[in-house]
């Protein structure tokens, strides 16, 4: 799990907490089950003092940490794209060469975030193509120093899950986890440039994520994928491909299915109710928040969460849906 923490203490209560669930402090060190996000700049090319002070302890406790910083340009970076990567470059440079002079060797993920205002208005805008291009070009500065890379896409403006917000979360998302980012941030459940959440919305993005991540697998090639012998066998009369055993090994491995998006024949589509994606996403999501239930902490690891954090809810309430 990654999340920020605004404050010194806060951020040691998430710590402690994690330590209880992962067995110890030691435990949690080897296998970290947090890690942390800090937009620790006030673009352009400052330091948030405070912010700092919470990035310094994360590296201190020797967790991992991601270096958020999100300029936008023609705000608070250059209009010019190319402008607004020179100067997220050298914040998160920055960032990277302080914790290593903190704490070398600390595990740092970098955090470009570079986004665009909608120059008419000045407005925020996630879903733009430009957007797209600023992220995609971020993970290749990652590629290029060889270090992992944070950024945020499958963003939209749309206030509701129509095909803007689709067209828009697909290009962005694609644009990133192609040029090669490690961790796509902000590409579940948000509308309306973040400022709207649909349970819905979760439902149709995993779906959008999944055709990305089939892609990023991309395509195999070897002696057995070229197909050279199927081909002979088919073309000189053997049956047809849809009846080779080639067909039937790479059915679930080779191809992406949809679990809410439509393949079905019209008149079957008909008879089913002739729902749109939005219909079907919206009965999913209310599905899965009637019957899914969280997997338990370990009741060890609960009593002693309880014993040292003030915790209001009832252990027999903890796991309840709503």
């Amino acid at each position: 799990m990654t999340g920020n923490c605004f404050t010194v203490k806060s951020l040691l209560d998430v710590i402690a907490l994690a330590e209880f669930i992962a067995g110890g402090a030691e435990a949690l060190r080897r296998e970290p089950i947090v890690s942390f996000v800090t937009c620790w700049t006030v673009s352009p090319l400052r330091y948030a003092p405070e912010t700092v002070e919470v990035l310094t302890e994360v590296v201190r406790q020797e967790m991992p940490v991601f270096l958020s910083s999100a300029p936008q340009s023609g705000a608070t970076s250059p209009a010019a794209l190319a402008g607004s990567l020179v100067q997220i470059n050298a914040e998160e440079l920055s960032g990277l060469t302080y914790c290593q002079l903190v704490k070398p060797g600390t595990p740092v993920v970098l955090g470009y975030v570079p986004s665009v205002s909608d120059l008419r208005t000045g407005n925020f805008t996630g879903g733009a193509p430009e957007f797209a291009l600023m992220h995609a070009a971020s993970a290749q500065l990652g590629q290029f120093y060889n270090l992992p890379v944070y950024n945020s896409s499958g963003l939209t403006d749309s206030k509701i899950p129509d095909i803007q917000a689709g067209y828009e979360k697909g290009l962005t998302g694609a644009a990133a986890a192609l040029a090669g980012s490690n961790y796509v941030h902000h590409a579940a459940g948000l509308l309306e440039s973040m400022l709207t959440v649909a349970y819905e919305q979760y439902v149709i993005d995993d779906e959008i994520n999944g055709a990305i991540m089939r892609m990023v697998r991309g395509i195999e090639v070897n002696e057995e994928t070229l197909s050279l012998e199927v081909i002979a066998r088919v073309c000189q009369g053997e049956g047809h491909y849809l009846g080779t055993q080639q067909s039937l090994e790479l059915m679930n491995t080779e191809y992406y299915y949809p679990h809410t998006g439509d393949r079905q024949r019209r008149e079957d589509w008909d008879a089913a109710g002739s729902l749109d994606m939005r219909e079907r996403a919206r009965q999913k999501a209310q599905e899965i928040l009637a019957t899914h239930r969280p997997v338990p902490i370990p009741a060890g690891a609960e009593t002693a969460i309880r014993d040292r954090f003030e915790i209001l809810l009832a252990p027999e309430l903890a796991y309840v849906s709503t």
